[in-house]
């Protein structure tokens, strides 16, 4: 069995095979480029830009990525880890600059010749608390989940018990982005994953991930992408079927 008594961190590719495992050490998986689809109990992401990814010990998840990729990732041991104040699940949370600030400071290690785990050792606690204080806003986790469906940005103010323009102010100290905008790239990275992973028609695809028509699917894709979902998936065919 492989136990960690070290924090160690890398960088990290992953490929298009699924793997599931478990481990007894847990991981911070932080997104440098590209994307990954994970699954942890019922739970299903995918990491990209707007967000990241805890795995406690011994959780089984799989995940897979069919695009070029990187990721930070931080195997911390299960004896470092406040078990009784985290979930015994996956558990993701927003990138927000707290959590860049700290993939800054650990790239910045990694690129020191002489990086140590006693320098990552003396991160940790900060690391630490924001695992326990930065868990995944309620409004947050509402559109990771139901980003199919039509949201307001007063449904999610009212789930954070804040009025519409103060909400709007917060979300962006919390995420760097816009309600709307945020919904809009979680939607695409849905969308890029359904083009790549099945046979759905674009209109398909549209519906799948909240949006009316498959015109509104084409205008996502030229806002973010500059290219049609079409050419998308051309560029990034697989053999992956419904």
């Amino acid at each position: 069995m492989n136990i960690h008594r070290e924090l160690i961190a890398e960088r990290r590719t992953y490929t298009a095979s699924r793997v599931t495992h478990s481990h007894p050490y847990a991981q911070l998986i932080m997104p440098l480029q590209g994307e990954m689809a994970i699954e942890a109990g019922a739970e299903n992401h995918v990491l990209g830009d707007e967000l990241l990814f805890y795995v406690p010990p011994k959780c089984d998840h799989s995940f897979h990525s069919n695009v070029r990729n990187e990721f930070l990732v931080l195997d911390i041991p299960d004896v470092m880890i406040p078990s009784s104040r985290l979930d015994h699940k996956g558990t993701t949370y927003a990138l927000n600059n707290k959590w860049k600030g700290i993939r800054y400071l650990i790239l910045n290690e990694l690129n020191q010749e002489s990086a140590s785990p006693s320098a990552l050792k003396e991160l940790f606690p900060y690391i630490s608390h924001n695992l326990i204080s930065q868990r995944q806003p309620k409004s947050i986790q509402y559109i990771h989940e139901h980003y199919h469906e039509n949201i307001s940005v007063q449904q999610l103010a009212e789930l954070e018990h804040y009025n519409r323009s103060y909400y709007s102010d917060w979300f962006f100290r919390e995420t760097g982005s816009t309600p709307s905008s945020y919904l809009q790239k979680i939607r695409l990275h849905k969308a890029k994953q359904l083009l790549r992973e099945t046979n759905y028609s674009m209109l398909q695809v549209a519906l799948q991930v909240g949006l009316e028509h498959q015109s509104s699917l084409t205008r996502l894709f030229q806002q973010f992408e500059q290219i049609t979902p079409s050419q998308y998936r051309k560029q990034h065919a697989t053999s992956g079927t419904e």
